[in-house]
């Protein structure tokens, strides 16, 4: 979770200086309780900024030796904890407890005693941010008695509108919470983009990032420029800096070309005209990097993977991502690439920077290298507009988005379905990983895909050719391999499944209705004659004696739910736990899964095999949110 804060660049030497002298943050830090904003655009520096903060802390005004620093820095690109309020919480709660123990006595006590009365989590249960919040929260007067405390949190803005709102205001809660000056001071500095936090918060002090770095920026572009020899690099780094407004990712993009154009011995009017002609806006710029993509189709797969991939992507998962074609017509993986195709890191790096056109990178993180943009602001271009330009067939940035993650679960299929992963009988991890680099990804994150482009109203009938309905072979050798590389008992997948039930677990309703659609229209369909003959068994159980419709119940997939009860599953069939769907979507707090449940007769007062009920399931599951 706190890789992130490694990744960023430090800041240039003789840069960020002119924070610690900035009057408001000189009140930040010498007040007994301060709150302080550095806003700015995006690619302006905010984040080198608040680490620049984060590294000086010591030398700040009041600061001493016992205080309490805790940081954590956003990752919009990143994976779920790094890009959620959940991460923050328990990260700053680790942060704690390894500090000071003892202010965290009763997150220590209910966490043993969730795991006495409920079992061990993640299987048997999960934190809840809102717990996490109330947790930390109540530490804070037992930490602030003897020391101070420092809290340092970068884009707030990757965190999604809602939460960065939401977090903005707990801060300042907290902050108007402790009010007395019988306690230590507190002193929480974030860094967020001008919106959505809303401007001229009370007791809010604002630092704008652009209105200050214009000395900041010149400096990084003249030290960039003097790594090599440049003609007229003093008229060249004021041209850049002038236009850049205080930008520094429009800087860095800009001075790539002018140091291409210089090693190509560009006049430097060529070289003017070139920065003059860049678009002074960062979309702009970006759109400006779209029409420079000279295979756009290529561009567009490895697009599509680093905006919506549920984690950040290797180097080598990247290589097989793009190989495999979401079409492919080959059976055997070795048809579509080879290491000796693969080349070097290098190689595949110079691969992406020539495919996304300078926009993303590889950055090493724990150890791997991983495949990125070079800012989250491109990130948030392409979902938001850049993807539209590059699939000209969509019409709308909604069809965009759900071709993408069409493309992406037929990816992961594809790969999945291959003759060597089918012959591999390896039970470890570490060894198919190995040998199948792509595999762990593909298993794990075809069904999320497909319920994206499901959402988004891209027909899943496909799904039923590509698994061979109703033969079980394949889906068999799915669920063998995720069950192999993945570490969460929950994640596991029954020996004993349908294509039903895994459409109703993973909430994919297309695929649901593509075997439940009326026989009239499918009577010509081979894999609908089986259907037709042998019927579908709405009710089956798999091997861990799990309906369709309990899955879909517990996982909260309301629209598969009612497609089922409309179907005539039944409402109350037990588990061998004695549970049914509606004590199921009781325990996970899923209300409109309930309500349509109730809505069909379920049996309010069924009993599972720890007389829970499902009242009581709600009621705890409402506590644990609160």
């Amino acid at each position: 979770m706190q890789s992130r804060g490694n990744d960023i660049d430090r800041a240039v030497k003789g840069t960020c200086e002119w924070l610690l002298k900035h009057q408001k943050c000189m009140s930040w830090a010498t007040s007994h309780r301060g709150l302080l904003w550095i806003k700015g655009k995006p690619g302006a520096g905010k984040s080198t900024l608040l680490k620049y903060a984060l590294s000086k802390q010591p030398n700040m005004p009041s600061a001493r030796d016992s205080d309490l620093v805790l940081s954590f820095f956003f990752h919009g690109r990143g994976n779920a904890l790094q890009r959620t309020p959940l991460g923050l919480f328990r990260s700053l709660l680790h942060q704690t407890l390894k500090q000071i123990p003892v202010a965290l006595s009763d997150l220590v006590d209910s966490y043993q005693e969730k795991c006495r009365e409920i079992g061990a989590p993640p299987e048997a249960w999960q934190w809840h941010p809102e717990e996490l919040w109330h947790f930390l929260e109540a530490s804070i007067p037992k930490i602030l008695e003897p020391r101070p405390i420092w809290l340092f949190v970068d884009a707030l803005d990757e965190c999604g509108e809602a939460d960065a709102v939401d977090l903005a205001m707990k801060f300042k809660s907290l902050l108007d919470s402790f009010s007395s000056r019988t306690t230590q001071g507190i002193h929480i500095c974030f860094s967020c983009r001008h919106y959505p936090i809303p401007p001229d918060l009370e007791g809010v002090l604002e630092i704008c990032v652009e209105d200050e770095n214009g000395d900041d920026v010149s400096t990084y572009v003249r030290q960039r420029l003097s790594e090599t020899f440049v003609r007229e690099a003093s008229s060249i780094a004021d041209l850049v800096t002038s236009r850049a407004s205080g930008v520094f990712m429009w800087a860095r993009l800009v001075l790539e070309r002018v140091l291409r154009l210089e090693r190509q011995r560009a006049s430097w009017g060529t070289i003017r005209h070139e920065i003059y002609s860049i678009p002074p806006d960062m979309d702009s710029l970006y759109l400006d990097h779209i029409h420079r993509m000279e295979n756009k189709a290529a561009s567009l797969r490895l697009i599509q993977w680093l905006c919506f991939a549920v984690k950040p992507l290797s180097l080598m998962e990247v290589y097989w991502a793009l190989a495999v074609d979401a079409d492919c017509p080959h059976k055997f993986l070795k048809e579509c690439g080879s290491e000796e195709d693969y080349g070097t890191d290098e190689d595949m790096e110079r691969r992406i920077i020539a495919l996304s056109c300078g926009l993303a990178e590889a950055v090493t993180s724990s150890h791997t290298s991983v495949v990125q943009f070079i800012h989250q602001s491109v990130k948030d271009f392409f979902v938001n507009k850049g993807l539209l330009v590059l699939d000209r067939s969509s019409a709308t940035v909604d069809e965009a988005i759900g071709k993408a993650h069409f493309s992406l679960s037929r990816t992961c299929i594809r790969y999945i379905l291959m003759e060597e992963i089918g012959q591999s009988r390896s039970v470890n991890s570490g060894e198919i990983e190995a040998q199948f680099p792509f595999i762990s990804y593909a298993a794990t994150a075809w069904t999320t895909h497909a319920h994206q482009s499901d959402r988004l109203g891209v027909s899943q009938d496909d799904l039923l050719q590509l698994f061979r309905w109703p033969s079980p072979e394949l889906l068999e050798t799915w669920g063998r391999v995720l069950n192999v590389v993945v570490t969460n008992v929950l994640d596991r997948q029954p020996t004993k499944t349908s294509l039903v039930q895994v459409a109703a677990r993973y909430g994919i309703s297309g695929a649901l209705s593509a075997i439940l659609q009326d026989d009239k229209q499918l009577t010509e369909n081979a894999v609908v004659a089986f259907l037709l003959d042998g019927g579908v068994e709405l009710d089956s159980k798999s091997s861990f004696d799990q309906t369709p419709l309990s899955l879909a119940a517990a996982n909260g997939h309301a629209n598969v739910v009612a497609l089922l009860l409309d179907r005539g599953a039944a409402v109350d069939i037990k588990e061998d736990d004695g549970r049914t769907p509606l004590l199921r979507a009781a325990r996970r707090g899923h209300e409109e899964v309930v309500r349509l449940l109730l809505e069909k007769n379920a049996d309010v007062d069924a009993t599972d095999q720890e007389d829970e009920t499902a009242l009581s399931l709600a009621t705890r599951s409402a506590i644990c949110c609160q």
